[in-house]
């Protein structure tokens, strides 16, 4: 800059350009004369006059000003990388190392820097159902959950210390006997003599295939019946088995029940166990799915010694079956499980491409995406760290024509499901800075990790393709409606989840004075997740009114519950700062999103989990009837 031209002349200038380290600690002003090595603080006091400490850096323009011109710079950076992961300074570091972009070095910044440390003293274990303690984190939908409840006084937390999320021993059956009997058939053999016994490694001299063992009365054609019904409402939401291949399989089964391999046969036994809540015309008693999934128990343990994509499907379905079940411990630890063998594998690698068919090729991507997903949720759910690193990934999206999924969802869905599976993560990352107490506009103003989520966010609603849109719902095919609810079901989620905490700062503010002035940017990232919540809300009504509701398999009613929560703060918002008369249309949604809730959980087929949240969705909008 010209010095002719500067506002204040160099002589008039109030910073020192170099101040001692004395000064520094003392914040005052570094007084020393041209010429002169010490400042005039240090003379007199007869000190020696040092600067070792790094100049300070001033950020210069409006906050609003660089929020801008950072989104303008990570709109450049994704319009070349589509995937990149901007969501802290170490991710942007990796991907220039990956690049080979040169980099400047490091510096200590307390912006960026995660403030866990005085956390964690704070954070404490929950008791299951069996007596051990849990760590659910504090950005989980428990606790939320749970903070929310408390902004209606203790008596709306009572009898919630426990997480019953988390079961009793899911090996604990009422056909504990049966499931000994069939695991030491299976690992003695039929003689159950010692000289047959096998290791869980190795297959044994005998064992009993089929399902209906010692069970006449379930009948071939209600088992194909399971399977077609399997394949017509729960494989397209979880798109872990090829049925194509899968059906060729059963149908050698049918003909040679000893002749299959032992992650197929606990495939099959869960897709039978799944198929029996969406199928109630075909009459399979309580009795015979606890034996089935006996079964499963037996054939866990060889399972899990494996390393195979059967393997990775096997732990999948039961991992699924048993998060609806309140077993979610259970089921995240299956699904850890999946993971590390699909790293084994190398199912999260696009470049591993011996001795494959391009089926099996397209096969091994979904089946990452699919496990990708599915654990991003429960990460999502429980606030708890990822197995899978981002970095480490490369695999493409498949090809839904090769895998005979054209028919089931509109084209390039799975891509941008993908991507938005791929956010989710980077939100759940991030989630632990946006505490449901922080306020300060480090974490909630343009420059703050949420908001750089949220513009990705942003980015990926806007680049849809038309035909993805919520628009174009009503003018698809029967069969693509679902898919597209869905997708924009977890669009919304993943917004909610991220800008939750800045909500419940908003109502815990106002709860306690609510004539109370709020930041704008606490303002503007609350409103951001009143509005999805609504979404998320309205999405779940729109698919029971088409009546593609799912309430016994898939995420649905959690999808309802998410948006249930947000809907409560949204009242006590409004309420506080317009009146009672302002919340009409909040407590109408909510209202809706109770009667959902309600009218679901009285079919029988509803599992417990999923149960669970309908009833919390059901309580919550009693308890906002009168506030």
């Amino acid at each position: 800059m010209n010095t002719s031209n500067r506002r204040v002349p160099l002589d008039q200038r109030k910073r020192t350009e170099t101040s001692c380290d004395k000064c520094k600690s003392r914040k005052q002003k570094c007084d020393r004369l041209p010429g002169q090595d010490e400042c005039r603080y240090c003379q007199r006091q007869g000190i020696v006059c040092a600067t070792t400490q790094v100049r300070k850096k001033r950020i210069y323009g409006s906050v609003e000003g660089l929020g801008t011109r950072l989104s303008l710079l990570e709109s450049l950076v994704k319009g070349l990388l589509p995937e990149a992961d901007l969501s802290s300074v170490d991710e942007m570091r990796a991907l220039g190392r990956s690049l080979g972009i040169p980099l400047p070095a490091s510096e200590e910044s307390g912006l960026d820097t995660t403030k866990n440390s005085n956390k964690q003293d704070e954070e404490i274990t929950l008791p299951d159902q069996q007596g051990q303690d849990q760590y659910i984190g504090p950005a989980s939908s428990f606790y939320f959950h749970l903070n929310l409840r408390g902004l209606f006084g203790p008596e709306a937390t009572k009898g919630l210390s426990r997480f019953i999320m988390f079961g009793r021993n899911a090996a604990d059956t009422k056909y504990e006997a049966y499931a000994v009997e069939r695991r030491n058939t299976l690992e003695y053999g039929q003689d159950s003599s010692p000289e047959s016994f096998v290791s869980p490694g190795r297959p044994p001299s005998h064992t009993y295939n089929s399902p209906s063992d010692g069970l006449p009365d379930i009948d071939q054609h209600a088992l194909d019946s399971l399977v077609v019904a399997f394949f017509d409402h729960i494989h397209a939401d979880f798109p872990v088995l090829h049925e194509a291949s899968f059906r060729e399989e059963y149908e050698t089964w049918s003909l040679n029940p000893s002749g299959v391999d032992r992650a197929w046969l606990c495939s099959l036994l869960c897709v039978l166990i799944l198929a029996r809540r969406v199928a109630p015309h075909i009459h399979i008693s309580e009795e015979q799915e606890e034996k089935w999934w006996c079964r499963v128990q037996a054939l866990l343990p060889s399972v899990v010694f494996m390393t195979s994509m059967p393997a990775v499907q096997a732990l999948m379905l039961s991992a699924l079956h048993l998060h609806n079940n309140y077993h979610r411990d259970a089921c995240w630890t299956l699904t850890g499980a999946a993971v590390r063998i699909a790293f084994a594998i190398g199912l999260h690698r696009d470049g591993v491409k011996a001795k494959q068919t391009p089926v099996n090729r397209e096969l091994r991507k979904r089946l990452w995406w699919s496990l990708y997903g599915f654990e991003q949720i429960q990460v999502s759910s429980h606030d708890r760290p990822s197995a899978i690193e981002n970095s480490a990934c490369s695999v493409g999206c498949p090809r839904a024509s090769i895998l005979g999924m054209g028919e089931h969802s509109p084209p390039e869905h799975g891509m941008w499901s993908n991507r938005l599976v791929v956010i989710l993560g980077q939100a759940c990352r991030i989630s632990k800075t946006c505490t449901s107490t922080t306020s300060d506009d480090t974490y909630l103003g343009p420059l703050s990790p949420a908001a750089g989520i949220l513009r990705d966010l942003t980015r990926w609603k806007q680049s849809l393709p038309a035909h993805l849109t919520l628009e174009s719902i009503d003018s698809s095919p029967p069969s693509f409606q679902r898919p597209l609810l869905l997708l924009h079901s977890q669009y919304h989620y993943t917004v909610s989840l991220i800008s939750r905490s800045a909500l419940f700062s908003r109502a815990t503010i106002l709860n306690e004075n609510s004539t109370e002035l709020l930041q704008s940017s606490l303002l503007s990232l609350s409103d951001t997740c009143i509005e999805s919540g609504r979404t998320l809300a309205q999405l779940q009504k729109k698919l029971d009114a088409l009546g593609k509701f799912n309430a016994v398999t898939w995420w649905d009613i959690y999808y309802n519950f998410s948006g249930a929560l947000i809907l409560v703060l949204d009242i006590i918002c409004t309420v506080m700062q317009s009146g009672a008369a302002a919340a009409s249309e909040s407590r109408e949604l909510l209202r809706q999103a109770a009667d959902l809730a309600l009218q679901h959980s009285q079919n029988p087929l509803m599992p417990g989990t999923i149960h669970k949240w309908a009833t919390v969705v059901v309580e919550i909008g009693y308890m906002t009837e009168d506030f």
